[in-house]
């Protein structure tokens, strides 16, 4: 386990006093620690499994670059293993294999080429992200009137949008008597 727990007061790298119960990495485990990133660990199951914060294993990567260099050095490989399966499923590939078959009874093995031929959802996710500008699922298109003016809009100054406000509203009598189901304004006379 890359983490000890603090029993007692302790100094860390600064001479700065640590408290009990604080964790201090053990700087003998970046292969492990490597291979931990490789299986698709981020940094919150990082910290679950040292028992420690987020906020600590930030320190510990400002700390201890060679915790650092470990963990970007499994989260680099990972994505390179993801990324040549992808680049093998888009393009196809073929491996070596036996095959074990029975003829009258007796084991027989076979050595063969199998192959796996291009995947069509592969090839588009490449794409889409390798060559965006060609292969892009979302089309921009931009929509003007002539000259590249706006399309029906005219700025209208505050007054003409108060006057045409003002306008749609009517005045009604102080004694008039408004139908609370129809809106129906009807005039005491």
């Amino acid at each position: 386990m890359p983490a000890k727990r603090i029993n007692r007061k302790a100094r860390n790298n600064h001479g700065q006093i640590m408290m009990a119960g604080s964790r201090v990495f053990l700087p003998d485990y970046p292969d492990q620690i490597r291979a931990i990133c490789m299986r698709g660990f981020d940094e919150d199951d990082l910290s679950e499994l040292f028992d420690i914060s987020r906020k600590q294993l930030g320190i510990w990567k400002a700390q201890y670059p060679l915790f650092k260099k470990a963990l970007e050095g499994g989260y680099t490989d990972a994505d390179a293993a993801v990324l040549n399966a992808l680049f093998q499923t888009a393009t196809g590939y073929t491996h070596d294999e036996e095959k074990v078959m029975m003829w009258d009874g007796e084991v027989i093995r076979a050595d063969t080429v199998k192959h796996y031929k291009p995947d069509v959802q592969a090839i588009k996710l490449w794409l889409t992200n390798r060559q965006r500008q060609n292969w892009s699922d979302r089309r921009e298109t931009e929509i003007s009137g002539k000259e590249g003016a706006p399309i029906g809009l005219r700025d209208e100054t505050k007054l003409e949008v108060m006057a045409s406000i003002l306008s749609l509203i009517q005045p009604k009598p102080d004694n008039a008597i408004i139908d609370g189901r129809t809106g129906e304004v009807d005039d005491a006379k």
